[in-house]
């Protein structure tokens, strides 16, 4: 599936390139982007959805200034968005101020925004909230409940719920519990884990405690992850569901 990227951002279209083709997602951009903005191009086919940013889509209200990084070549207008295709709007401010935006600007309602920097599995979130299908399975497109023991987990609304009783989680922390739930009983290697749930910003030598590549920022992820779904285990429980360690590769949800 091709998802047609507009952004003055470099760094999305370089870290998100690969987590989204390993779940069938080919990311591209117009021929007129800066040429380091991708590693692909985008082909003459229409795309199965488009991800902009907001200020590349839509000018912003009067008295505002535009993001330092947008450029004119990579302009484009809302009449340009192929009709009937899902839309993810990248933004910077509080999602209430966008709103007005898109919303003015006669957008599909099924529009979505998404707050930079953000994770792969943010972007594939936001992408299914915004009508984006694949077939039937247990892919990361696919809108059906994942459940594993007591957890269950509604990926169309973000509810989860352990032994019947809702279980609040951050969002990051869903993006953990989505991507074990789909890989149940086998490994996931933290390598997954740093591309799925951590955003893009940092550079590879920052000690932000949201970079990919930033000292245990997996293992404190999994941890909160565990802490969470311990807490909302039913009184006296000694098995069922738990999220293991397996030392040196990885971690596995599994249950008894």
């Amino acid at each position: 599936m091709l998802i047609h990227l507009r952004t003055a951002d470099a760094r999305i279209a370089a870290r998100m390139a690969v987590p989204l083709a390993e779940v069938g997602l080919r990311l591209v951009t117009p021929p007129d982007a800066a040429p380091d903005a991708s590693p692909d191009a985008a082909p003459d086919a229409t795309p199965d959805a488009l991800v902009a940013d907001l200020d590349l889509l839509i000018p912003p209200e009067s008295g505002t200034p535009p993001r330092a990084s947008s450029t004119a070549p990579l302009a484009l207008p809302p009449h340009s968005v192929p009709p009937g295709i899902p839309v993810v709007l990248l933004h910077a401010a509080t999602a209430r101020q966008e709103l007005r935006r898109v919303r003015a600007a006669g957008l599909p309602p099924s529009t979505r925004l998404l707050r930079m920097p953000f994770a792969a599995g943010a972007l594939v979130s936001a992408l299914r909230a915004a009508g984006l299908a694949a077939p039937p399975g247990r892919g990361p497109l696919s809108a059906g409940v994942l459940a594993l023991g007591d957890i269950v987990f509604d990926p169309v609304t973000g509810r989860v719920t352990r032994d019947f009783r809702p279980l609040a989680l951050h969002p990051q922390e869903r993006l953990l519990l989505e991507l074990l739930l789909r890989r149940a009983g086998t490994v996931v290697q933290r390598s997954d884990i740093a591309r799925w749930c951590l955003d893009y910003a940092a550079t590879p030598d920052s000690h932000a405690p949201h970079a990919p590549h930033a000292p245990h920022a997996v293992d404190v992820l999994v941890s909160r992850l565990r802490r969470a779904l311990e807490r909302a285990a039913p009184p006296g429980s000694r098995g069922g569901t738990r999220l293991r360690t397996v030392r040196g590769v990885g971690y596995r949800l599994e249950t008894d």
